[in-house]
């Protein structure tokens, strides 16, 4: 089950996600690091800032159309980063790196368990030794908060000849763990004259947290810090609207 179709929206994402609260968060530790890799990288919500402080970096994304609007942000502002398409669960790189992210809790994405482990033994592989690998969640008791209310208008935003509305529904399965959606993205004219609407299916994993530390623990990963937010507040299971995992080699 694909965690999301991206080549659908990739030419509106931009427009939608537009979440910056953790980059300070990434560049603290970005800055500290000699190279660095962004994990599910997308169109470079956190790899252009990234850029722009001078981090070395590398992304690895396995959706073609999301990577070429990174590639060409590398070439419209003159950054440089290097760009991999490839299935986090498959890649091989050749080279290992202090510092490994995988942001925006797009870990979830990975909703097999065969594909969650395959993907931390990966990111093993990659992570130089006295390395970092800093991996965010979802809190499950946060996120369910705003699961199975209907049809919820999720943001608008409003550009120069256009506004976009992004509404969504979802459900939760408590057995497979699994919140199961759809997006939609509507676009309007300046006179508010619908242009489009677009939809795509929405998967991701709700980890537990004692879920997740047994399955870094028998990926061979220690934890070093986890956190509740992007202050780094410490970690709360029922308030915490975060899980944010900073690992290191077990």
């Amino acid at each position: 089950m694909p965690a999301m179709d991206y080549s659908r929206i990739a030419d509106l994402y931009d427009s939608y996600v537009q979440v910056d609260l953790d980059v300070p968060f990434f560049l603290d530790y970005a800055r500290q690091a000699e190279n660095v890799l962004e994990l599910m990288s997308g169109t470079g919500r956190l790899s252009v800032p990234l850029a722009q402080a001078g981090v070395n970096l590398t992304c690895v994304d396995s959706s073609p159309e999301m990577l070429a609007y990174l590639r060409q942000k590398a070439y419209q502002q003159e950054l440089t980063y290097t760009v991999v398409q490839s299935d986090v669960t498959e890649m091989d790189l050749g080279q290992t790196f202090d510092l490994i992210l995988l942001p925006f809790n797009s870990f979830a994405e990975l909703v097999e368990p065969e594909a969650q482990r395959k993907a931390l033994a990966a990111i093993r592989r990659h992570l130089a030794p006295g390395g970092t690998f800093i991996c965010t969640l979802h809190n499950p008791p946060a996120r369910l908060q705003v699961v199975g209310q209907g049809l919820k208008l999720r943001g608008k935003f409003t550009e120069p000849d256009r506004v976009i509305l992004l509404w969504s529904e979802e459900s939760y399965d408590q057995s497979s763990q699994l919140v199961n959606g759809l997006q939609f993205v509507e676009v309007y004219d300046a006179a508010g004259v619908l242009v489009e609407k677009r939809f795509v299916e929405v998967n991701f994993f709700l980890h537990q947290p004692a879920d997740f530390e047994a399955l870094l623990a028998s990926a061979g990963f220690r934890i070093v810090n986890r956190f509740g937010d992007y202050q780094r507040a410490l970690f709360d299971a029922e308030k915490s609207p975060f899980t944010i995992w900073e690992l290191a080699a077990g």
